[in-house]
């Protein structure tokens, strides 16, 4: 009996340009490891050119407002965002992850992503929510309702959880940094993996 071939079948590669996808969100993204590992996965592909670049907004220590200022950064400029990559939620929760703060920045997601949706220039959202640290309040609060949000986005929202990433195979402490907080630069590739894998099997940006 012959094979089938499951390989999705995705659009010709450059149908997104480089400065079409965006990454916005706080520290976690900020390393540089994970933009420029995804980035040389799409150029090794052909989906982005040789000298391309990504748009990279993210930045330490940004709250979801500011993550949504980001958002209306890319959404003001002359090429419109059509992917956007993000973490972002925790820092909110940085002093406690009470239910009326995890009400609100949850909000702020939701609202974010409506608008995203309204905007009409967006096809796909990669989000990531960080893994359970001791340096971090608020994940296993936050995972749930941001899991909700992004599955009830008008705008197709695909979850990464890197939760089960830290812990496979009996935890990789190697991982996270000596604050407890932010990702090592072999955590950061980590994360690049995931998210690749995402792009690849939702043909997104390919």
């Amino acid at each position: 009996m012959a094979s089938v071939d499951m390989t999705p079948s995705c659009p010709e590669h450059g149908a997104v340009a480089a400065n079409e996808v965006v990454w916005i969100g706080d520290g976690w993204l900020t390393t540089g490891v994970q933009v420029t590992n995804v980035m040389d996965q799409a150029r090794a592909i052909g989906a982005i050119g040789p000298n391309d670049d990504y748009v990279d907004l993210a930045a330490n220590g940004a709250p979801m407002s500011t993550i949504a200022s980001q958002y209306s950064t890319a959404a003001s400029a002359a090429t419109k965002p059509k992917v956007l990559i993000m973490d972002g939620g925790t820092i909110d929760t940085f002093g406690g992850a009470s239910d009326a703060t995890v009400r609100t920045v949850t909000s702020t997601f939701s609202q974010l992503l409506a608008r995203i949706a309204t905007d009409g220039t967006v096809s796909h959202i990669i989000y990531i929510m960080v893994p359970e640290l001791s340096g971090i309040m608020g994940v296993t609060a936050l995972r749930p309702p941001f899991q909700t949000a992004c599955a009830q986005s008008a705008v197709p929202c695909h979850f990464i959880d890197l939760q089960p990433i830290w812990v496979e195979g009996g935890g990789h402490p190697e991982y996270t940094a000596s604050n407890g907080i932010l990702p090592t630069a072999s955590g950061a590739q980590a994360m690049a993996t995931a998210i690749w894998k995402m792009m690849q099997s939702g043909c997104i940006a390919q």
